[in-house]
């Protein structure tokens, strides 16, 4: 007999379960449904969506023209096409080839790699070679050659429907690689630094995907497709000339159905209208952005910002290229730079430059114009230089043969744990070439190369601002000012040079061992006095000196807008030796920079005020806003009468001293004259090819618009700065002096 009772709780109990359950379940639903339902809305378009980036327009650099008012493009933007390929949609690419390589080809580049091709066949031969044997096994081709072999690539490339190989993981973690090595899969290969897939070894991509894709991370469905190595895309050439680039898509235009399968994209590069024009100044575009100069101090306002656009996606990850796109963040463009540097005077202190250097055998030189009353530049100019639109070949190199007396000459030299090596040319002089040596792959044995153009990349440093040198006797009017600032003594004060002194058994002298019996301060700036300076340096003491090389601006940077400026070096007056002090007088126991030095003198021409160099004019940004940079004064260092006392005494050396060669008639012109030494193993060298030459000055001395510091390091047809630098500075003044229509201030 059944229990009603019971029975009738149990289907109570049940039926409270089952509305429980029920009830939890629309719970669920609500929950979903409701109130996380934009949480698997954004879910479902993360899978549905992708994200595109937008490149904004990298800012332009402008330099000015005086006289048309006319603001030049220095570094800008262009666009160039780039021809590509399907592959699988190419019917013929025979005759495909033969149309378009007559247009793409490239004789320059096609050189490059062909000398580049030759360096690397020279590693796998005997370094022991002579230059008549080399020249018999590497037979460089023509250039018909080289054509025929472009065409070929071409055509080779454009019938790839697999891809060759394929870089699954970069850079792999030992996990990673474990896992790969164990799976021991043919036609998977662990590199160095990637794992590598070469499709047309994989036989089914779909069982390789299954054992791959838990170890690398990769969905399998996506894996397969990656396996599989189907070539859709392929470059055939990049940065097409627009003629050639017009010629090519008015063919494929017009015999659309014969060139199914070959687009363009457009692609957008840095482009340098004046090709090496104030090269170091600029600097250029690297893989991450600007490399120095101005294009690495201002590359985060340079390269603006990037934008986002959202775009609809398949079930394969590809995008729907029908249907909307949202624009999420647009781009924002980069600001445009503005320099201070004026166009007619940058190239012809670069043309000068470039003269004199060759004709005095320099190893390099620098060339800085500023305007002393606000710090503006006006022209920096290095030599030698380089084109930023090729910025790599400053790095080319060339084989350098060597006789066998030769390699007595060879020192290498371990700079924290790397050698270098240099073919010294003359010992005493420290003349010297970098050679870069190579290892033949057949036998081991060393032979070497050099860079083309003697430097390498050191050729990229803005050597202005980032290069300590002694100033020598360029220095003296800086001396001199302290001492007349602190009343210790005038123009007129005398002094009885009479012959060398010694200071802690060192020889104190004037060039050529002259000795001048009394003279006066001004004339011991004309004489370029040695012996003067060392007598009044004792009299001005370290403390005092020290104080005044501090407010001058030695041992800190400038702040001019360039990064890594060199502070130049100091020591504190308390650890200076007596020697130390005399010698500082002539320029010489310390460094500080080319920018450094012609901001000194430029602060006595702007009557004792020191202003902070800029080369940057304004800033004008994408939004309107418009940044428009002042003069900085920084301090005042000398009084307006000792300024005036310095420009006098100047004036007095290039009309009556070491400098008169260069009197410009109706003009008065300041200029002081400088011969640094250069050290070898801590010793003083000297003759042609030794010294740092110099010359500082500034013109008109009666209201001065401009001042000149020319450089030049090593000349090897005479050690003095007279017949070196003075004559390049008299040829700047002259043409500055006409470019500006400068009106003469002496009768």
């Amino acid at each position: 007999m059944v229990d009603l009772k019971n029975y009738n709780t149990r289907i109570a109990l049940m039926l409270i379960v089952f509305m429980g359950f029920t009830l939890a379940i629309a719970a669920q639903m609500f929950n979903l449904q409701v109130f996380k339902h934009k949480h698997y809305v954004s879910l479902a378009m993360a899978n549905q969506q992708g994200y595109r980036e937008l490149e904004p327009r990298r800012g332009e650099i402008f330099i000015k023209d005086l006289h048309s008012g006319t603001d030049f493009r220095v570094a800008t933007n262009t666009t160039l096409d780039t021809i590509f390929a399907d592959p699988s949609l190419i019917d013929d690419e025979v005759f495909i080839g033969d149309e378009i390589a007559p247009l793409l080809f490239n004789a320059e580049l096609a050189l490059r790699q062909e000398e580049q091709r030759l360096r690397d066949q020279r590693k796998t031969l005997p370094a022991d070679l002579t230059e008549e044997e080399l020249a018999e096994v590497l037979k460089p081709k023509s250039l018909e050659e080289l054509k025929v072999e472009f065409r070929d690539e071409l055509v080779t490339k454009m019938g790839q429907e697999v891809r060759p190989q394929i870089i699954l993981y970069q850079n792999p973690p030992d996990n990673i690689r474990e896992g790969v090595r164990r799976l021991a899969l043919r036609g998977v290969e662990i590199r160095d630094r990637d794992i590598v897939a070469f499709p047309p070894q994989i036989a089914d991509a779909r069982i390789y995907a299954e054992r791959l894709s838990s170890v690398i991370g990769i969905d399998e469905n996506r894996l397969a497709r990656l396996l599989e190595g189907r070539n859709r895309y392929v470059v055939l050439a990049t940065k097409i000339e627009p003629s050639a680039s017009e010629k090519l898509r008015e063919m494929v235009r017009l015999e659309r159905t014969a060139f199914r399968g070959i687009g363009f994209e457009q692609r957008t590069y840095r482009f340098y209208p004046e090709n090496s024009l104030a090269a170091q100044v600029l600097g250029f575009i690297g893989s991450d952005g600007g490399a120095y100069g101005v294009e690495a101090y201002y590359d985060s306002i340079l390269r603006g910002e990037k934008g986002i656009f959202q775009t609809k996606l398949d079930g394969a990850g590809r995008q729907i290229t029908v249907g909307d796109d949202t624009l999420i963040q647009p781009a924002k463009d980069g600001a445009n730079v503005f320099l201070s540097i004026d166009r007619s005077i940058q190239l012809e202190t670069e043309r000068l430059l470039r003269d004199y250097v060759i004709a005095t055998r320099s190893d390099a030189g620098q060339v800085v114009i500023m305007n002393p009353k606000t710090g503006e530049i006006m022209a920096m100019a290095h030599f030698p230089t380089f084109d930023p639109n090729e910025f790599w070949t400053a790095l080319d190199t060339e084989e350098i043969f060597l006789e066998q007396e030769d390699y007595s000459r060879i020192e290498r030299i371990n700079r924290g744990g790397t050698e270098e090596v240099y073919l010294v040319n003359n010992r005493l002089t420290d003349d010297k070439l970098q050679l870069l040596p190579v290892q033949s792959e057949l036998t081991g044995e060393e032979y070497f190369e050099k860079f083309k153009n003697n430097v390498g990349g050191v050729v990229y440093r803005n050597r202005v601002v980032q290069d300590l040198f002694e100033p020598g006797s360029i220095f003296k009017p800086i001396t001199m000012s302290v001492a007349i600032d602190s009343e210790i003594v005038n123009a007129n004060t005398t002094f009885n040079d009479s012959g060398p002194i010694f200071v802690d058994n060192f020889r104190i002298n004037n060039a050529l061992n002259k000795n001048y019996g009394v003279i006066t301060m001004t004339q011991a700036l004309e004489t370029s006095n040695n012996v003067a300076m060392a007598w009044l340096s004792r009299q001005i003491g370290r403390n005092l000196f020290h104080n005044y090389m501090m407010q001058y601006g030695l041992n800190r940077r400038t702040d001019i807008e360039f990064l890594n400026e060199h502070t130049g070096r100091v020591r504190p007056f308390t650890s200076w030796a007596e020697s130390e002090l005399v010698t500082h007088s002539f320029g010489q126991g310390f460094t500080m920079t080319p920018i450094q030095m012609v901001t000194a003198i430029a602060s006595i021409a702007n009557g004792g005020v020191l202003m902070q160099p800029s080369i940057v004019n304004r800033i004008e940004h994408s939004d309107g806003k418009v940044e428009e940079s002042r003069p900085v004064t920084v301090r005042r260092v000398v009084s307006q009468k000792t300024a005036d006392t310095i420009t006098a005494m100047m004036v007095s050396t290039v009309d009556r001293g070491q400098s008169n060669t260069i009197r410009i008639p109706g003009y008065s012109v300041a200029g002081k004259t400088g011969t640094s030494q250069t050290y070898r193993n801590g010793r003083p060298l000297s003759g042609a090819g030794t010294t740092i030459a110099s010359f500082v000055g500034f013109a008109p001395a009666s209201d001065p618009r401009f001042v000149i510091l020319v450089k030049m390091d090593r000349p090897k047809t005479s050690p003095w700065a007279d017949s070196t630098a003075m004559p390049l500075f008299d040829e700047l003044t002259r043409f500055l002096l006409q470019y500006f229509a400068i009106p003469p201030d002496r009768p």
